[in-house]
């Protein structure tokens, strides 16, 4: 645990894991090694021999599927190849194939109900209490509100990667003033990270209106009544401060929800299929 508390994420190197120690300790080590990093809140990495077969074989076999599965089960944020890529006969094939299997699993019905029965058990961190409770607000209204992205402002990406541990149905847009931070989220499960320069003279809906673009850009809106959930922590720049939730339609933050139809400069939003979101982000 304090391994895992000092680093900024982990990898499971099975083959290192192996020399170490007794063969049949390897995935029992896997897993507490994964759920350590889950409660934490640390990205993890399971790699060596994901499918070794393929080395030489355009198939893999049944129990290499049943490992990549396993290990996407238990909550790991990504799995890994090697030789079988680098230097096998069929890169391409078992790149296609790691990757058949994890969307297979993750369209599983069970793979979110396991891991948010996990995250309900494990509790609130004590060390991100706030970060925690804003996530789980935030997801449940995502839920209610039929949001098609959860846009989370942060500085150290505290909040992203709570969520990111929590699976949450919908994408996660981490909008932070930090390349550094944008680049670490960049390994979370499900955080689509974008580096946001904030400007002296920017509002709050200023940043909100440059949120809204970037999810854009990003895909994640067809029409412009679509909802987005924002997190955010005021005053910004301060870390640990998540403390802001607000549902934004799609078109910006100038977009009231009332009983009266969506107005954008008067002129009516109604859903009508894929429409262009008509705000720039102002700034660089």
């Amino acid at each position: 645990a304090a391994v895992i508390a000092a680093s900024d994420g982990c990898m499971v190197a099975r083959g290192d894991l192996g020399v170490e120690m007794a063969i049949e300790w390897v995935p029992i080590v896997q897993r507490d090694i994964i759920a350590e990093c889950r409660r934490q809140g640390k990205p993890v990495i399971v790699a060596t021999q994901m499918l070794e077969s393929m080395i030489d074989s355009p198939i893999p076999t049944r129990a290499e599927a049943s490992d990549i599965a396993n290990a996407i089960f238990d909550g790991a944020d990504a799995v890994m190849l090697s030789a079988e890529s680098a230097s096998g006969r069929y890169p391409l094939e078992a790149v296609v194939m790691q990757q058949r299997i994890i969307n297979k699993v993750e369209d599983s019905p069970r793979y979110l109900d396991d891991i948010r029965a996990r995250v309900e058990k494990e509790g609130a961190d004590p060390k991100h209490v706030c970060a925690d409770s804003i996530v789980s607000a935030a997801m449940n209204i995502a839920v209610a509100n039929k949001a098609k992205v959860v846009i989370a402002f942060t500085a150290s990406g505290s909040t992203a990667a709570r969520a990111s541990r929590c699976r949450m149905h919908v994408p996660v847009v981490a909008m932070t003033p930090s390349l550094k931070t944008a680049r670490a989220l960049a390994l979370y499960w499900g955080v689509f990270p974008e580096a946001l320069s904030r400007l002296p003279t920017d509002s709050f809906d200023d940043l909100l209106r440059r949120a809204c673009s970037v999810a854009w850009d990003k895909g994640f809106a067809a029409d412009l009544t679509d909802k987005f959930v924002v997190t955010a922590g005021l005053p910004f720049g301060r870390t640990g401060e998540a403390n802001v939730i607000r549902v934004l339609p799609a078109a910006g933050p100038q977009v009231v929800f009332d009983d009266t139809p969506l107005e954008l400069d008067g002129m009516p939003l109604q859903p009508s299929g894929p429409q262009t979101m008509p705000l720039k982000p102002s700034g660089p």
